[in-house]
């Protein structure tokens, strides 16, 4: 087999994973540009029907493939190390485990949490960003079930509600995740890198127990304390970020903190580019007391998605558009505004756990669904 021909090999490899990646000659340049084809070989041999993070051995890698131990080992601890394939050890046997990185956990963001500013990652950012147009962004992430949901900020949600939907509390997420790790977002890097980047922060992207893990050993992200998450998840609140996680209630990957200037999914929603249905879940919507609502325009100011304007002296929510984030909450200084459950999904919750949701996505994928 030709160095050409494995990479196209493995560019349909990646289309079959759950969090697909979509062919596309943009992606074939990037694979063959970053990958040898010893390296394309290796990851050919990692199973694509999987949900993130479940691996195989490296014995099992060599069943495969035509390299001698010694020679894969080097291989595969080096794609680890480069971010092109998700490693992790066995809690009771020791032994390592190796998947493909899926998009959103990891490729192509691990390029970028490092926050490194190179020639390198500048061409890479032109190379990514041309990839993911937005026929590729709703191939990948518009499934059934959505990977992802918007989570509100605390204090916009009454304290019963809080009781009652514990798992809709990003501080919840966050105190009951085994370890945690921070990384830089990389849509707000990817942009700085293009010089259209906003001034928002950028460390602000956590990731818990499984991605943490892989992340911390590997160099990509630094461990921090529950105390020092929480402060994260509070300062990005107060910078005007929107709080995203996995679209499941148990073993939660990842919490970041979406801007509406540089983020794949809040971007897309602010610029009318796709439905905020079909790509990200939301769960909760803003109610306006009429009564209380002075049309200041404060809350217009800051809303993420631009969902909301200000005519005849009051505010008016675009509904369709609204994502529930509390962020206006903050602003309103007439206690005119409340994040509620949306009465259209009274009934629906976030899929169990990470791995149930990620089984149905790639049921839904193998079903042949668009």
């Amino acid at each position: 087999m030709s160095q050409e021909d494995v990479h196209v090999k493995l560019m349909h490899h990646l289309s079959l994973l759950g969090m697909s990646f979509p062919p596309k000659d943009d992606l074939l340049t990037i694979l063959r540009k970053h990958l040898t084809s010893e390296e394309a070989r290796v990851l050919l041999a990692l199973p694509s029907k999987q949900v993130p993070f479940k691996g195989i051995s490296l014995e099992e890698i060599s069943k495969t493939t035509e390299f001698s131990l010694k020679r894969l080992k080097t291989l595969v601890k080096n794609l680890s190390k480069r971010g092109f394939m998700f490693s992790s050890k066995d809690k009771d046997t020791g032994i390592y485990k190796y998947a493909l990185q899926q998009p959103g956990f990891g490729f192509p963001q691990i390029f970028f949490w490092k926050n490194e500013d190179t020639p390198e990652k500048r061409d890479l950012a032109r190379q990514i960003i041309s990839y993911y147009d937005l026929d590729v962004t709703k191939k990948t992430f518009c499934t059934k079930p959505l990977p992802y949901r918007f989570v509100p900020v605390k204090k916009a949600i009454d304290v019963p509600t809080q009781g009652v939907l514990p798992f809709h509390v990003m501080e919840n997420i966050i105190k009951s995740v085994e370890i945690i790790a921070v990384a830089h977002c990389m849509c707000r890097v990817e942009m700085k890198l293009l010089n259209r980047g906003c001034n928002h922060p950028t460390e602000v992207c956590m990731k818990f127990n499984d991605l943490a893990r892989y992340m911390i050993e590997n160099g990509f992200a630094r461990e921090i304390s529950t105390a020092e998450a929480l402060e994260i998840n509070k300062k990005a609140s107060e910078a005007g970020l929107v709080h995203f996680t996995d679209n499941a209630m148990g073993n939660i990957q990842q919490a970041c903190n979406c801007c509406g200037c540089s983020c794949w999914n809040l971007g897309r929603i602010r610029r009318r580019h796709v439905p905020r249905d079909e790509i990200i879940a939301t769960y909760f919507i803003r109610e306006t007391s009429v009564e209380k609502c002075t049309g200041c325009g404060n809350c217009s100011e800051i809303c993420p998605t631009n969902a909301i304007i200000v005519k005849d002296n009051k505010a008016k929510v675009d509904e369709d558009w609204c994502i529930g984030c509390g962020l206006c909450f903050f602003k309103c200084s007439n206690d005119a505004i409340k994040i509620v459950p949306r009465k259209d999904l009274k009934y629906l919750r976030p899929e169990k756990d990470f791995f149930s949701l990620h089984e149905k996505i790639l049921k839904y994928r193998e079903s042949g669904s668009k």
